[in-house]
């Protein structure tokens, strides 16, 4: 199962591009919300989306740094006080070589993968691919929509004084 802070971390971030492109959208055409995500879909960042390119970026940085790429690294065995070098230290000293070489390690979170985890951030991806690439153009509104409402709420928790350029909270456009 997939850490909270990581599908947490993910949705975040593929709001938030969504949400701001979305919003440029709506200002450069003075339209409404509902019609800026429907031109949101003929925009490059609608395709590389749909071609599940936010979920590669991040999969790829995970094997990046697969811990087995650390385990003769001088580092494992130097004295330091960086806690995140200490942190990483303990795991490549408690693991075995075969498990270093399934531990894959997320720098924005300090959470560490399996091979069995990114095999469900893969399967996280297609199904996003697939709700994108559906034929039924109202799922696919209501699939941004979705995104652009979840990051409206994420940016009132985190900055309740900011204007939010879609208003989706306050007109609920479904």
């Amino acid at each position: 199962m997939l850490p909270v802070s990581v599908t947490d971390h993910i949705e975040e971030y593929v709001s938030q591009e969504i949400y701001v492109q979305v919003a440029i959208i709506k200002g450069k055409e003075k339209i409404s919300t509902d019609s800026a995500i429907k031109k949101y879909f003929a925009s490059n960042h609608f395709k590389e989306l749909s071609l599940g390119k936010p979920y590669d970026h991040f999969i790829d940085g995970l094997r990046d740094k697969c811990l087995g790429k650390l385990k003769n690294s001088p580092m494992r065995n130097t004295e330091t006080d960086d806690e995140t070098i200490i942190m990483l230290q303990k795991k490549l000293n408690e693991l075995s070589e075969v498990e270093l070489e399934d531990t894959y390690w997320e720098i924005e979170t300090g959470e560490f993968f399996s091979g069995e985890q990114i095999k469900e951030l893969e399967k996280d991806r297609d199904k996003l691919i697939t709700k994108l690439n559906s034929t039924d153009e109202n799922e696919v509104v209501k699939t941004i929509f979705n995104f652009c409402e979840i990051y409206e709420k994420l940016c009132e928790k985190k900055y309740p004084e900011a204007p939010l350029p879609l208003e989706i909270l306050k007109h609920h456009f479904r």
